[in-house]
């Protein structure tokens, strides 16, 4: 057999199509080692799509070589692919989906966690049948009809929001913006009181502190002080539902129908943890790096925030756009339930693969010119934001609410949000989750006459 040497993996996987195809007897193979990708290095947090762009061109299927077992998927073909195959690419629990906490604690953190409820698998980390169960009674709460009385809700804090802004100052753009509407929003629609504000963002940033990234072990006790919080909170509110039911989400969670079996607390903490997360975290990240892209656009564009007023179709674009490029999460992860074979390499059973997005989404075989912010993009909608398949996001209908508010808010008031320092910027240190630690504005406001 004859063997030729190729300096791509692309270039490898079609050569031996054509082979296998035509019956030639021929094996291409790899002739130059890849380079080293660190998701966890600094370089990776604050700028991962080199890397990305250069694993999909040559390895669309990675081992991480200081994690073997991680394998990083970045073509969107081969992520969608996974997506809709949750049997040999399970969501139960993937061995690699969050660091462990440095030994000296480790006792600590045990202690910590026994006066709460044991993780219990929700929406986000479970397969069918227990996920149909759970997914059903969520889908009650995020239904277009919900969502209507949901869009209110979240029209009046965008309107707060954008009308407090001073003029010609620099405050920061997720302190006054990013981070209030959706914890806002989400509190009201859960029904949870407004005095846990600050609370609630806490928690919502401890839950997630531990995936893709690494903590300190102060830290980590931090987080597990906070979730037991959360856990004890909640567990209150739900006792209070039971007996008092409100029009609210929770109260939508407390109540079964004929046939259903209730939900305990202790699968109702981790199940609502897992929807404030959903409810903030994508629109704090992506809504802060959308007022980059707008930023950015004034250069060629200095009406944009006129066209954003007076354009609907154009700011949900812009949305939608901006979810794209931003990718807030990041990608999700899934275990092998066999030896697996994606894109031609073959995972072994028991591997945790991590479903780049964000790499996905910057592909240019779905996406023309995938790196440029065009909100009239054709193909928009095919992004992988939201994931794909029976773990789509549910709560993805009222992030583009909640981004598109924020923009028809804030373009009612300003003629611009010029981002200050820009080179200053940086974002947090996740390879999971990413978004800007600060985003330094200057808000110039419309005259009263508009």
């Amino acid at each position: 057999m004859k063997v030729i040497e190729c300096k791509s993996w692309r270039e490898v996987e079609h050569l031996n199509s054509i082979a296998s195809d035509l019956g030639f007897l021929y094996c291409a193979v790899m002739t130059e080692t890849l380079p080293h990708v660190n998701p966890h290095s600094e370089d990776f947090y604050q700028n991962p799509f080199p890397a990305y762009a250069m694993l999909r061109a040559d390895a669309p299927v990675y081992e991480i070589p200081d994690q073997p077992g991680l394998f990083f998927v970045t073509t969107w073909a081969l992520v969608r692919e996974a997506l809709m195959d949750p049997v040999r690419f399970s969501n139960i629990l993937p061995p690699a989906r969050r660091t462990d906490p440095p030994a000296e604690v480790v006792e600590e953190i045990e202690a910590i966690r026994a006066q709460g409820f044991p993780y219990t698998p929700a929406l986000g980390t479970n397969d069918p049948p227990q996920h149909t169960r759970y997914r059903k009674m969520v889908n009650r709460a995020f239904t277009v009809r919900a969502l209507g009385w949901m869009e209110p809700l979240v029209d009046e804090v965008a309107d707060q929001l954008a009308a407090a802004l001073p003029d010609n100052e620099v405050v920061d753009g997720m302190e006054q913006i990013t981070i209030p509407l959706p914890v806002w929003a989400i509190m009201r629609i859960l029904g949870i009181d407004d005095r846990y504000r600050a609370d609630l963002r806490r928690w919502s940033d401890s839950s997630n502190a531990s995936m893709g990234g690494k903590l300190t072990a102060e830290r980590w006790l931090e987080v597990e002080r906070d979730i037991l919080e959360f856990q004890q909170v909640i567990c209150e509110i739900l006792d209070e539902r039971r007996a008092n039911p409100q029009d609210d989400l929770l109260s939508t969670l407390v109540k079964t129908e004929e046939g259903e079996i209730p939900l305990t607390n202790q699968e109702l903490v981790w199940l609502i943890r897992e929807l404030i997360v959903a409810g903030n975290e994508t629109t704090i990240r992506s809504l802060a790096d959308i007022l980059l892209y707008i930023d950015d656009r004034r250069v060629e564009e200095p009406d944009v925030w006129d066209r954003l007023r007076d354009d609907e179709v154009f700011r949900r674009g812009v949305v939608e756009e901006g979810i794209r490029l931003a990718s807030p999460v990041m990608g999700l992860f899934r275990v092998t339930t066999c030896d697996a074979e994606l894109g031609g390499t073959v995972i072994p059973k028991g591997s945790t693969i991590f479903l780049a997005y964000s790499s996905a989404n910057r592909d240019d075989a779905t996406f023309e010119n995938p790196d440029a912010f065009d909100p009239l993009r054709e193909n928009v909608k095919e992004h992988l934001a939201f994931g794909h398949g029976i773990h789509v996001c549910v709560g993805s209908g009222l992030a583009r609410i909640e981004s598109a508010s924020a923009l028809r808010a804030l373009a009612n008031n300003v003629t611009a949000l010029e981002v200050v320092d820009r080179d200053a910027l940086t974002y947090g240190p996740s390879y999971a989750l990413r978004g800007l630690t600060g985003l330094p504005i200057r808000v110039h406001r419309r005259a009263a006459n508009g």
